[in-house]
């Protein structure tokens, strides 16, 4: 892979070009999400988007696996192609696969045995809300292999350099899910079931077309053989953004366990309106981690090569992308909170709580870009301890518990203060690990490659 862009290329045009295709891959798979909830809302009702939220920790978990393989194995892969170690790299492609499937079968067992329960005390007695938020997360954990072998396969095309043919496929099997969507939710009436079951049909079609381009020869990792091979590295390195996932999982379910156990008014309002929240910041969330996605190729390829100047840079204009994108999405939200919530349903009471929400939460929502950054790099070039601690310092020492803090003393308002608080502390934490590690090598605060 001598020839790589990577490489050799301008870093500003090369960040853009790699990124761009995939924060739009991304995004348009976090907008069947927010597609989701609104035909959820509109054609099924808000209870409907109440479940999906109460269920919401289980979608990030099946995420944070995901994530988990995908992301260690990107970049044991980027490294291995980068220092041209092919068959490595095929060697790790097929480990990941094997663990992908000794994880969906972990998860499939203890989802049997403790699922059904844990969704009947979230849903707080209520019998039809637990029965659709079930029916939801069984279905898509069932299915849960399918989005593994996708994240699997999606990002092994990005570290070979095949992001252009990853967007465009990508693009027609989202279109072609939307279509399920209305018509298994708004046609066929299956609610919520309709919602999972046209996500797993459009994430089985497109794993289908890559592995029949792979089994044909024309990408340059082969059909993968699932093995044991590199668990333990693909763990350590994926551990940092897959528990990131699984955090956010626990700490929605914090803010509603504290909303429940607040019982102030219109909480039912406010847990659907937290809902929608989420929804859309998945979305925004994943442009910037599209974003990440393309540093991590970059990054992880010219510090396999020896270019440590060149992967310094890469992480410079990173930073600098991601600060305006988060820029953007928190102006963009806050001034669109009146109008929001109508969007996803008729009910005035969420449509009020969303509005009164969002200003608070998204208050510092611009400095979240450049510490994901800082994370991205280390994971990028092998520092697996720093990229945990930058990675999941915000939601474990944090966001979790901020939010079951707060609230005692400022009752439902210090719920939404978590993460404004939250980003101030990241921020600082930031600056202190690259200061002393700049001290130690005698570089500068971003020298972080070589």
């Amino acid at each position: 892979m001598t020839d790589s862009p990577y490489l050799s290329a301008p870093l500003w045009p090369l960040l853009l070009r790699t990124a761009l295709p995939i924060s739009m891959v991304m995004m348009l798979h976090g907008l069947l999400s927010v597609v989701d909830a609104i035909f959820l809302g509109r054609y099924v009702g808000a209870e409907a988007l109440a479940a999906v939220t109460l269920v919401f920790p289980a979608v990030m978990l099946l995420a944070a696996l995901g994530t988990l393989v995908s992301s260690g194995m990107a970049s044991v892969v980027a490294r291995a192609l980068g220092a041209g170690d092919e068959s490595g790299a095929a060697r790790a492609f097929g480990g990941a696969h094997g663990l992908a499937l000794a994880i969906w079968l972990g998860v499939c067992a203890l989802g049997t045995l403790a699922g059904p329960g844990l969704v009947r005390l979230l849903a707080d007695g209520d019998a039809a809300l637990a029965g659709m938020g079930w029916r939801y997360i069984a279905i898509l954990g069932g299915g849960g292999l399918i989005g593994l072998v996708l994240t699997l396969q999606t990002d092994a095309l990005r570290v070979e350099g095949r992001v252009p043919f990853m967007a465009g496929m990508s693009l027609t099997v989202t279109l072609g899910n939307g279509v399920m969507d209305w018509l298994f939710i708004a046609v066929f009436g299956w609610g919520v079931a309709g919602s999972a079951l046209a996500t797993l049909a459009a994430q089985g079609a497109a794993v289908l077309v890559v592995l029949w381009l792979r089994a044909r020869g024309r990408l340059v990792l082969a059909l993968p053989r699932p093995a044991r091979a590199r668990w333990g590295e693909m763990l350590a390195l994926g551990a940092p953004q897959s528990l990131s996932f699984l955090g956010i999982a626990l700490s929605s379910g914090a803010v509603v366990a504290m909303l429940r156990l607040l019982d102030g008014t219109g909480t039912e309002a406010l847990i659907a309106a937290y809902g929608i929240y989420l929804r859309v910041m998945a979305f925004a969330f994943l442009g910037m981690l599209g974003l990440g996605q393309a540093l991590q190729a970059i990054a992880g390829t010219c510090h396999g090569a020896g270019l440590p100047a060149r992967a310094n840079g890469a992480l410079r204009r990173a930073m600098v992308a991601a600060l305006v994108y988060c820029a953007v999405i928190e102006l963009g939200l806050i001034a669109a909170r009146g109008t929001l919530g109508a969007v996803f349903t008729e009910d005035a009471a969420v449509q009020a709580a969303l509005a009164g929400i969002l200003p608070v939460i998204l208050a510092l929502y611009v400095l979240v870009g450049p510490v994901s950054m800082v994370s991205t790099f280390f994971q990028a070039i092998g520092d697996a301890r720093r990229a945990a601690l930058l990675g999941l310092s915000r939601v474990y020492l944090l966001m979790i518990p901020l939010s079951l803090t707060l609230p005692l003393a400022l009752d439902e308002r210090g719920l939404w203060m978590a993460p404004p608080i939250a980003d101030v502390a990241m921020v600082a934490l930031c600056v202190t690990v690259l200061w002393r590690r700049a001290l130690r090598r005698g570089q500068g605060l971003l020298a972080v490659s070589g």
